[in-house]
């Protein structure tokens, strides 16, 4: 995709975005950028709404959209054909279409699928997360079959979408992004004083593409018999084992080949409890808002995030004296200090503080919209028919693409030590 063409594409999704579609149109046709489109915008509405990155258009995810509505999307039709494209690509015409769209922006954009197919995100999303009913056809194997009353594994849930991280989609290279370090300083002066030189200074937020993949096995009965619910465990398990991956480090990465997350970025504000840890306070949840306050950086999506223990110390927690009857987290428990709190599985609870040896639970504090999680691909699916062939079962791996930064670390702090027993 040629910079003229990337460029009229961002004007006309900004346009989209604010309202203002007729004047986008206008710049895109003079040749201007997005920049100067950005700054008309800001001019005429006082502030910009950034179109929500996708992999499709609006127009063609509608269209994805109304065809999946009335058709269904069947994740295990279009492994079928891929496994046996003679027997079943009949079968799978709306997966094998939009997986050609898929992979045909990819290609406009220079990216290469690692696959042997593609599961965009935005086809994924669309389907119902149901395991299907009598009425529907659900038991197509026999009066015992009790599809409906499939038992999911137990899952740690996603938080950080909901608490505002900012997903970049349809990255092709990688990314860098510059921001203003410094600002420039100002000076009041005596009469015919000058001031002295406040030149500002400049950083870079990078992000290149992270691989994570996960899979999932067919046994070959099951491939011959399953019916819709099979295909809705599918399609929900292939996804939250890549997004539960995605949210474990975009919390606290840092591992072996993993994306940094909010935990291991250098920068961000500390507030400790003590030499050994310590039980959560009121001052301590305080504190953690002091330490982003104080940067300026106190706006946004802001929102706290701890660990189950953590969540349920402080709601037993009084929160002045021993006597006080209000808790350091009250019900409902999903507020504090007026802005959203959160817990989950996936928070670091095994640190360690002094004598305190992995005891010791994590609770942020900061503005998620600084959380960017970025995309460089949709699902890429591999189909393995060799590895339980003596079974007569295949193994479906998909892998996608994707790294994690902090536009500003002081918009997030952070407390290590708490004691939750």
């Amino acid at each position: 995709m040629t910079t003229e063409s990337q460029n009229v594409r961002n004007i006309l999704a900004l346009g989209s975005a604010n309202g203002m579609a007729a004047l986008a149109k206008a710049y895109a046709n003079s040749g201007k950028s997005p920049d100067e489109f950005r700054l008309a915008v800001k001019k005429s509405r006082g502030k910009v709404t950034e179109p929500e990155a996708s992999g499709f258009s609006n127009d063609v995810r509608a269209e994805f959209s109304r065809d999946v509505s009335k058709y269904g999307y069947s994740v295990l039709n279009y492994v079928r054909s891929l496994i046996d494209p003679g027997r079943f690509r009949d079968h799978a015409v709306l997966e094998c279409e939009i997986a050609a769209e898929a992979q045909r922006l990819a290609a406009a954009d220079g990216r290469v699928s690692r696959g042997v197919g593609t599961v965009p995100w935005e086809a994924l999303s669309q389907r119902d997360l149901t395991v299907g009913t009598a009425t529907a056809g659900g038991h197509l194997k026999g009066t015992d079959h009790l599809g409906g009353a499939f038992v999911d594994a137990l899952r740690p849930s996603s938080v950080v979408m909901d608490l505002g991280a900012r997903v970049m989609s349809n990255l092709r290279g990688d990314v860098a992004i510059p921001a203003l370090n410094d600002k420039t300083s100002a000076y009041w002066l005596a009469e015919n004083g000058a001031p002295t030189e406040g030149a500002p200074t400049f950083r870079q937020i990078t992000m290149s593409p992270k691989t994570v993949g996960a899979y999932v096995d067919f046994s070959r009965k099951l491939m011959l018999q399953s019916d819709p619910s099979i295909d809705s465990i599918v399609t929900h398990d292939l996804k939250q084992q890549l997004a539960t991956a995605i949210d474990t480090v975009a919390i606290n990465g840092g591992g072996s080949n993993e994306p940094s997350g909010i935990l291991q970025t250098a920068g961000i504000g500390s507030v400790a409890l003590g030499t050994n840890g310590g039980p959560p306070t009121w001052t301590s949840v305080t504190d953690l808002y002091n330490e982003v306050e104080v940067d300026n950086a106190a706006e946004g999506r802001l929102g706290y995030l701890t660990t189950p223990q953590a969540k349920a110390k402080m709601a037993n927690t009084s929160k002045v004296s021993s006597t006080d009857s209000r808790m350091v987290l009250d019900e409902p428990w999903s507020n504090l200090l007026g802005v959203p709190f959160r817990s989950n599985t996936l928070v670091p609870s095994d640190l360690t503080k002094g004598t305190s040896s992995g005891v010791c639970s994590a609770m942020i504090f900061g503005n998620f919209n600084d959380l960017l999680i970025g995309s460089w691909s949709g699902i890429d699916i591999n189909i393995d028919d060799k590895t339980l062939s003596t079974t007569g079962g295949v193994r479906i791996v998909a892998f996608t693409d994707v790294d994690v930064s902090l536009r500003h670390a002081e918009s997030f702090a952070a407390i290590l030590d708490m004691t939750t027993t």
